[in-house]
């Protein structure tokens, strides 16, 4: 499983019910939206990427720590809503150590970011080159999987996982210059049979 990870520079919030739960509310990931430079390319979330994803199972996690579960899909104290925006989550905060030290750094402002982690589907995603920019662009077309939502300390897009997305550009890369020999290949062929014809043409002349 190929597993990325992204940060959101979205704030997340938290709310008091009338039962006395707490729950953090937010974005996970939003469509349209530039990333910051990932290592040498730029990303965005198609709106169509999460028609066929499967949330069935989604961990809500601080800082990606699968020992600090904050809420799940599948136990029903994680709720996912994809709308035009993006993909909004609400989490309920477990009455636990951890949970109650969540609480007070969210109150406090420590914490307020998020981060996701997913699979994309094979084929799932597309690179082309901004020739003004001077750099590629991916655009995440099909998202197999979110596995997880995560509240975190440092949101930076610089330490997320983008190892199977540099995979990609390589290929994508492989294939641009691969394109570029072929058409520098025909050039080179058509050059040469233009001059064939104007050496056969000369040599027509001559002989009239």
């Amino acid at each position: 499983m190929n597993k990325e990870v992204r940060s959101m520079a979205e704030n997340i919030e938290f709310r008091d019910s009338d039962s006395g739960d707490q729950y953090i509310e937010g974005y996970a990931l939003k469509f349209d939206t530039w990333s910051e430079d990932l290592g040498g390319f730029r990303e965005s979330i198609h709106k169509d990427a999460l028609k066929n994803t499967d949330t069935s199972d989604v961990r809500a996690l601080f800082n990606h720590n699968a020992d600090h579960i904050i809420a799940r899909s599948a136990a029903g104290s994680l709720e996912l809503d994809v709308d035009d925006i993006g993909l909004k989550f609400r989490a309920k905060i477990p009455n636990t150590s951890y949970g109650r030290d969540l609480l007070e750094n969210l109150r406090n402002g420590n914490v307020n970011q998020c981060s996701f982690g997913f699979c994309l589907a094979e084929n799932g995603d597309e690179f082309t080159y901004d020739k003004e920019e001077r750099s590629y662009k991916r655009i995440l077309r099909n998202i197999k999987e979110i596995v997880d939502v995560s509240v975190v300390t440092y949101p930076a897009y610089r330490d997320t996982d983008v190892t199977p997305a540099l995979r990609s550009l390589e290929d994508a890369k492989q294939e641009d210059e691969e394109a570029e020999e072929e058409q520098q290949a025909e050039e080179q062929k058509q050059a040469a049979y233009e001059l064939k014809k104007r050496k056969l043409k000369l040599e027509l002349e001559l002989m009239d």
